[in-house]
């Protein structure tokens, strides 16, 4: 840990790094100012109290000034001498106070609430937490609390309770970073459930059946019952899903603007993707005829490619979706993010470098790896190139056949870019009928 003198200019100019780190005063003794990968500034002072070390927050920097730091700084140190524990002290104001776990999230709310997780720790909040702890003062919270309430969890969800205490331990650190508490309770408690990657790939003989039933809105079992069956957006959706291998959720927020259906790409900007990268998918012709038609429909969105009726994404519901088919619409489980997989995994069947593969599905271990203009342009083209090699994988599997890929000419009458065979042309009209 770093001492120099400090000056308006040096903490001014102080940068954050990728950690929270802190730097020491050379004058006043035990004054440091911290800064977290946000980029907040904030005085503390570090002392000793019967030989445990503690520290007290001093306030934030530039709202207290360094001249008004040091002063505090000194005048605390008169009182720790003479026995006091400004630590303690504010724990037990607080205390008194009622800073609750339900006031601590409202305030970690404010700084997270931007953030991608954000829905799901809410959801995880606000379901499994506050319920419990809403009341429960902050300092009260201690690792045995903790521990039966992710172990309660556990005994019919292991899993699940991964996930509460990963967002417990991450706002229990919030805490901890504004003063609320010392120590984090939640700090290298086991997870209690094992987890396993999932390796799940769509066999043929289920691509077909799913095939046919994302070409379908309204279906009957043999006994006349309704099968269940997605809207044709959603319907969409997952197939645009299975023939660009992207993620469900930036498939789900695909915007008009994003796409151009004259050059045949889609740009996904970096506040959708999970790396934060852009990333440029190439579009083949299945895709093409997919979104041409989208755009054409009467009641278009002006916005989503895939919108409900309220202009707003399909995103929520698209969650529930693949359970829905699961549910005796198709014979089969899978979750959404399965279809990724198992593109990824006939690209690598049909000979598709894994290296270009990759880069279709935007991993950022090689997206991060390219950088001059002339490699960009032959990464362009590898791309494009697995995509229709999946298409074509697909296409045998599924019987169609689908024609090379062209920009659909943006005029009101052109030719159907799918060649269906006759086997593939009685198999619509059989489930037309």
């Amino acid at each position: 840990m770093a001492t120099v003198t400090f000056t308006v200019r040096y903490l001014d100019h102080l940068k954050p790094q990728p950690k929270r780190y802190e730097v020491f005063d050379m004058l006043v003794p035990g004054l440091a100012i911290r800064v977290t990968p946000a980029g907040r500034k904030s005085f503390t002072l570090y002392y000793r109290h019967h030989g445990r070390m503690r520290r007290v927050g001093l306030g934030r920097y530039p709202d207290v000034l360094l001249a008004d730091a040091r002063t505090a700084a000194t005048q605390q140190r008169g009182r720790i001498f003479n026995g006091a524990d400004p630590a303690e002290e504010k724990k037990a104001e607080r205390a008194t106070n009622g800073d609750t776990v339900g006031a601590l999230f409202d305030l970690y709310k404010t700084y997270r609430e931007k953030a991608k997780s954000w829905t799901e720790t809410r959801r995880i909040m606000e379901r499994e937490v506050l319920p419990v702890w809403r009341h429960l003062g902050v300092v009260d919270l201690k690792r045995r609390t903790v521990r039966e309430l992710i172990e309660r969890k556990a005994r019919h969800a292991p899993v699940m309770a991964n996930r509460i205490l990963s967002r417990i331990s991450a706002m229990l650190t919030f805490a901890m970073e504004h003063d609320w508490i010392e120590t984090n309770p939640a700090w290298r408690i086991r997870k209690p459930g094992e987890e396993r990657s999932r390796d799940r790939v769509l066999s043929r003989d289920e691509l077909r059946e799913l095939w046919a039933a994302l070409h379908e809105t309204e279906a009957k079992k043999e006994d006349g019952t309704p099968k269940p069956r997605l809207s044709q957006t959603l319907n969409d959706a997952f197939l645009v899903m299975l023939l660009t291998a992207q993620r469900c959720g930036e498939v789900c927020k695909m915007e008009w603007r994003e796409v151009d259906l004259d050059t045949g790409w889609w740009l996904i900007p970096g506040d959708v993707t999970k790396n934060h990268d852009p990333h440029r998918v190439p579009l083949t012709s299945m895709v093409l005829e997919m979104l041409d038609r989208r755009a054409r429909t009467k009641n278009a969105d002006d916005r989503y490619v895939f919108s409900n009726h309220r202009h707003t994404c399909v995103a929520a519901r698209a969650k529930k979706a693949a359970a829905t088919l699961c549910n005796g619409g198709v014979s089969f489980h899978f979750r959404a993010h399965d279809l990724r997989r198992t593109a990824a995994s006939y690209m690598g069947e049909a000979g598709v470098d894994r290296f270009h593969i990759a880069h279709v599905l935007n991993h950022r271990s090689v997206t991060h790896s390219t950088v001059t203009a002339i490699y960009d342009r032959y990464r362009y083209d590898k791309k494009r190139a697995a995509l229709e090699k999946w298409a074509e994988v697909l296409g045998g599997i599924v019987d169609v056949k689908p024609a090379p890929t062209k920009a659909p000419a943006r005029r009101a009458h052109r030719q159907n870019v799918y060649e269906f065979t006759p086997q593939a042309r009685r198999h619509v009209q059989a489930a037309i009928h």
